[in-house]
């Protein structure tokens, strides 16, 4: 008999998005922003679990958290052992609610296995949301370009401080960005005025230009600053290449 066909696939990512006044923790199978949706996985589940003892932020803590892992792990295993055709796409943690988000070929063979797995956790209240399509893959699992930027800031945030750096202490962002000598001539000026000053001499002819502005590792602060840029750069019809710092201890 041939091996169980995989149900999570890599790589995952993850972030925080805000949507509708909602502070949403997200994690999403990032392969399928790269690639062709699968055809054959037509049907999408939300398996939504309502959190015992949720945090200020609305999710779990230990040793529920660990609980609700095991659970999605034993979950994953079930439909495995029963081939089912499906794929693990997502998972949401919100308002004291966690939801595991999967996307299926068939109904008939998904729901036995998941009521079994129910009713072995029949002490947490839970529902099954059935439907049709990625809808819900694209509009509350695929990340925005807000959302990617979020992604890039903590990878930034998360190295420097792995690396050494003191997260209170104030550091040097340098922020990157390409396109034509007009529009970089306007950005600079633009940066200029949200108090932000070029590392070196600017030669806008050579199609680049960096420029630094001073703040602590404080990741929504960096975000924001990354989206404004970001929307500045896109009004004017340049691109925001990234931003890098040096450890400060």
């Amino acid at each position: 008999m041939t091996a169980p066909e995989p149900i999570v696939f890599e790589p995952w990512d993850s972030y925080v998005a805000q949507r509708d006044d909602l502070l949403l923790f997200i994690s999403f199978d990032d392969g399928l922003t790269e690639e062709e949706l699968p055809g054959d996985l037509p049907w999408c589940a939300r398996i939504i679990i309502c959190v015992r003892e949720p945090n200020e932020n609305g999710g779990p803590v230990s040793p529920e958290s660990e609980r609700l892992w095991d659970m999605e792990d034993e979950l994953c295993s079930l439909l495995r052992d029963h081939r089912v055709a499906c794929r693990l796409i997502g998972r949401l943690t919100y308002d004291g609610y966690r939801e595991i988000v999967f996307q299926l070929r068939d109904w008939e063979s998904f729901r036995p296995p998941v009521g079994s797995w129910m009713s072995r956790h029949g002490d947490y209240e839970m529902e099954v949301s059935e439907h049709e399509g990625w809808d819900f893959f694209d509009t509350c699992l695929r990340p925005t370009v807000e959302d990617r930027l979020f992604i890039a800031d903590r990878s930034v945030v998360d190295a420097l401080v792995e690396s050494g750096s003191d997260p209170a202490k104030e550091h040097g962002l340098e922020y990157a960005f390409r396109g034509n000598e007009a529009g970089l001539r306007q950005l600079a000026k633009a940066l200029g005025e949200r108090g932000y000053k070029p590392t070196n001499g600017l030669d806008f002819s050579a199609g680049q230009i960096v420029m630094i502005k001073h703040l602590p590792l404080e990741l929504f602060r960096i975000v924001d600053e990354s989206l404004a840029n970001h929307r500045a750069a896109e009004e004017i019809g340049v691109e925001l290449d990234g931003w890098g710092a040096a450890v400060v201890q």
